[in-house]
C-alpha cells in the first residue's frame, strides 16, 4: 500500500464513484443524484488545477484503490486552516487502521501549506470515523444543532 498524490486521469472515476456511499455514510437521509455527482464531478476538476487549495491523495494497493483524502486550505474569521473535507475508505478497507495512512497525508500537506490548525466536520453517528479522529488528536469545538419542525395539521 503506498498513499499517493491524485492523479486525475487514474483516479478521477474511482473517486467521483465513491461520492454517494460516501455522503450516505454521513448524513442516512441522503438521496444521490445526477445533479449531485455532476457538482462533485466539478469540484473534482476545480481542485485538481488547484494543487496549492487543495490536497487529494489516494491509498493505492497495487492496480486498486483503497480510500483517499481530500484536503482545503480555507480560511475564516480565525485565520487559515487546513479543512479535512472527505475521508473514504472503500468497503473492503474499512476497519484495517489504514485510515491514519490518509491522515498523516493531509497533515503533512497541511504542514506543507504553512498552516498550523487542521480541522473537520463530522457526523456524531460516524463512531468509526470519530474514533480516528479523535486518535489524530481531534477534538470537539463546536456543535451543530437541529431541530425538526412538525407540519401544520390541515
Amino acid at each position: 500500500m503506498e498513499v499517493r498524490a491524485y492523479r486525475p486521469q487514474l483516479d478521477y472515476r474511482a473517486i467521483l464513484g465513491a461520492q454517494c456511499d460516501l455522503y450516505q455514510i454521513n448524513f442516512p437521509r441522503f438521496l444521490c443524484s445526477p445533479a449531485f455527482l455532476a457538482d462533485q464531478a466539478q469540484r473534482l476538476r476545480i481542485a485538481a488545477r488547484r494543487p496549492f487549495e487543495n490536497g487529494i491523495f489516494v491509498l493505492a494497493d497495487e492496480a486498486a484503490l483503497a480510500g483517499f483524502i481530500w484536503v482545503s486550505v480555507r480560511s475564516d474569521l480565525q485565520g487559515p486552516y487546513g479543512s479535512v473535507d472527505q475521508v473514504y475508505l472503500w468497503p473492503l478497507y474499512r476497519h484495517r487502521g489504514l485510515g491514519v495512512l490518509l491522515m498523516d497525508a493531509a497533515h503533512a500537506y497541511i504542514r506543507q501549506q504553512g498552516l498550523e490548525l487542521a480541522r473537520l466536520y463530522v457526523t456524531r453517528d460516524n463512531d468509526d470515523a470519530v474514533r480516528l479522529y479523535e486518535r489524530q488528536g481531534y477534538r470537539v469545538t463546536r456543535y451543530e444543532m437541529e431541530r425538526a419542525e412538525s407540519r401544520p395539521e390541515s
